[in-house]
């Protein structure tokens, strides 16, 4: 693993990871369902504090929803939404009266991209991801990069059309071209995040006073992940976790960056020539930047065998 980054972003792995895992994930060292590995990359924004707070205890709200394997996709999820209505929860006593809700502050946010690792009731290995924003994971399958996750932008049709369903005020959009870029509310260049109270609901003392903007019922940012389960296979090599940093971005300002397929690519020659994961990571951070990346880049690369 390995980033160059502002202090907003955050890394969490569990075990500590000492590859290869895919040996060890399948030697049957472990009970069904059992989760033989984690790792995630909360990439903040508005702030450090919320991805600080997200990779110090959003394994907590995992394993507490997690369940012997039984519905997983169900179990991560409950985590993502447990975990933010923990980050919104105003502050007690007086400052929860006068104060701004969220961790960090009302403006204060992060994105997830999340990796589960564990053997299924059959004895293969599954691999669980989960994302909210625009923090990805790849899976590299022999010389290809599958994306296991996906972008959540308001510039996105589907992602729009989500959030315009819900608007009270229909002479208002809610998704607007502000700054070169599209923003919910005309603020925010994500679609899903944990945090960013002050697009959760008005009338919450986060600085905008009930009822103008013309809204009551928020802009449409959620923290709902969208998830992903695969089996992997022998061809499966390595896992990428990363913050948008390290991939083309100039429609939202993050200017440029590296195609999944390069990436995989990269990985595949800098694999056979013996690299550790280390050195590919720092390598591809560092051909981010060459390629014009104007935004923070967290890397963390997993082998699997």
């Amino acid at each position: 693993m390995v980033r160059l980054r502002s202090d907003s972003n955050r890394l969490s792995f569990s075990p500590p990871l000492s590859p290869p895992l895919f040996p060890q994930v399948v030697s049957g060292a472990s009970s069904p369902g059992d989760i033989l590995a984690y790792a995630a990359v909360f990439d903040g924004h508005g702030g450090n504090a919320c991805a600080e707070w997200l990779s110090t205890n959003f394994q907590k709200y995992l394993d507490k929803a997690w369940t012997a394997g039984n519905a997983p996709e169900a179990a991560v999820t409950k985590a993502f939404r447990a975990a933010d209505k923990r980050i919104l929860e105003p502050k007690s006593g007086f400052l929860g009266l006068v104060g701004e809700r969220g961790i960090g502050g009302s403006k204060c946010g992060a994105t997830a991209a999340v990796v589960v690792l564990f053997k299924s009731q059959e004895g293969t290995t599954s691999i669980l991801t989960a994302n909210a924003g625009d923090a990805r994971v790849l899976l590299i399958r022999g010389n290809k990069a599958l994306q296991l996750t996906e972008d959540h932008v308001p510039d996105d049709e589907d992602e729009r059309i989500r959030i315009e369903s819900k608007n009270p005020n229909p002479n208002m959009p809610l998704v607007r071209y502000i700054g070169g870029t599209w923003r919910v509310g005309g603020l925010l260049a994500l679609s899903r995040a944990f945090g960013d109270a002050y697009l959760k609901g008005t009338g919450q003392f986060e600085g905008v006073p009930a009822g103008s903007d013309g809204y009551s019922s928020g802009f449409g940012v959620v923290a709902e992940p969208y998830t992903q389960l695969n089996t992997l296979t022998d061809e499966d090599t390595y896992i990428l976790v990363s913050s948008d940093g390290i991939f083309a971005n100039e429609e939202r300002g993050g200017g440029g960056g590296l195609p999944n397929e390069e990436v995989a690519v990269m990985v595949g020659k800098m694999s056979k020539a013996g690299k550790s994961c280390e050195e590919m990571a720092r390598a591809i951070v560092s051909a981010a930047v060459d390629a014009g990346t104007t935004d923070d880049v967290t890397v963390a690369l997993l082998k699997l065998q």
